[in-house]
Order: structure tokens, then C-alpha cells, then sequence
């Protein structure tokens, strides 16, 4: 079994507002309910052994008492984990992006090449470094989420 590393950063980017976030991660669970149906939900991750999809989920909150703008929400994905494609999503309005390099660049998944020359290819999810998220904005009291999954390798 191997260890999950959850690595998480966040950037936020906000004008007389409080934006705290909680990163979580989850994995799908199946069980029997009482009428013998298969029944699958996502739960805390625990004992997370290789091909597990993992599902991380972090949850924004503006406590101010202000209109939060621009959010940037830049998430490494763990070295050990292969993004899924076209997992990303937000709950509110916002612009996702991913990383090859570490963070260092970004760009909508269409544009997003690795290698050169002959070599140079359109990245596949499993060589995606980071993703980032730029929320329009957030509410004063509001709460919003965003998330993607990942496969433990």
C-alpha cells in the first residue's frame, strides 16, 4: 500500500474580504444498503492502494464582510497521482487552467504542450503538474468549492 501524499497550495487574491479554505480528500466507497442495493459514496481517504481515484475537494468561505474578487486557487497535484481528464470543476463562475511545469506557466488544457521538436505533443492529464482555478467571485458569507480527481499510480 502506498502512503497518499496530500499536497495543497493555495493563492488568494482578494480585496477587504476573509477567505479561509479546508482541502479535503475522498475516495469512493461501496456498500450494500438495506434493500441489497450497491450503493457508492465518497468518504475521507484512508487505506488508498494504487489505480484509487482520489477526489480533492477544496472548500472556499469569504467570513468578511466583503465582495471577494479574482480568487486564484493554484493546487499541485501530488507527484504520486495522475490527474483525470476533464475533472476539474468549480461550483461558482470561474476560468480552470493547468500547469506542466511545475506552476510556473499555465494554460486551458487545448493549449498546453510538452517536449519539443519532433518530440513535442499535446500534454496528456497524467503529465499535468498543477491546476488552477481563478473564481470571479465570492459573495460576503459565501461558500464555494472547487475540485478535480486523481489516480494514486
Amino acid at each position: 500500500m502506498k502512503k497518499l501524499i496530500m499536497t495543497s497550495a493555495l493563492f488568494l487574491t482578494m480585496a477587504q474580504a476573509n477567505v479561509s479554505i479546508n482541502t479535503a480528500s475522498f475516495q469512493e466507497q461501496t456498500t450494500v444498503n438495506a434493500s441489497g442495493e450497491q450503493v457508492v459514496e465518497w468518504v475521507k481517504a484512508s487505506k488508498v492502494i494504487p489505480g484509487t481515484i482520489i477526489r480533492y475537494v477544496n472548500s472556499l468561505e469569504n467570513s468578511g464582510s466583503q465582495l471577494a474578487t479574482k480568487l486564484v486557487v493554484n493546487n499541485p497535484i501530488p507527484k504520486n497521482m495522475e490527474y483525470i481528464l476533464n475533472s476539474a470543476t468549480c461550483q461558482s463562475a470561474c476560468n480552470i487552467s493547468y500547469s506542466v511545469d511545475d506552476g510556473k506557466t499555465f494554460k486551458e488544457a487545448s493549449n498546453l504542450f510538452v517536449g519539443v521538436g519532433k518530440a513535442r505533443h499535446l500534454a496528456k492529464a497524467s503529465e499535468y503538474t498543477n491546476i488552477k482555478w481563478i473564481l470571479n467571485s465570492l459573495e460576503a458569507t459565501a461558500q464555494s468549492a472547487v475540485a478535480y480527481k486523481a489516480r494514486l499510480k
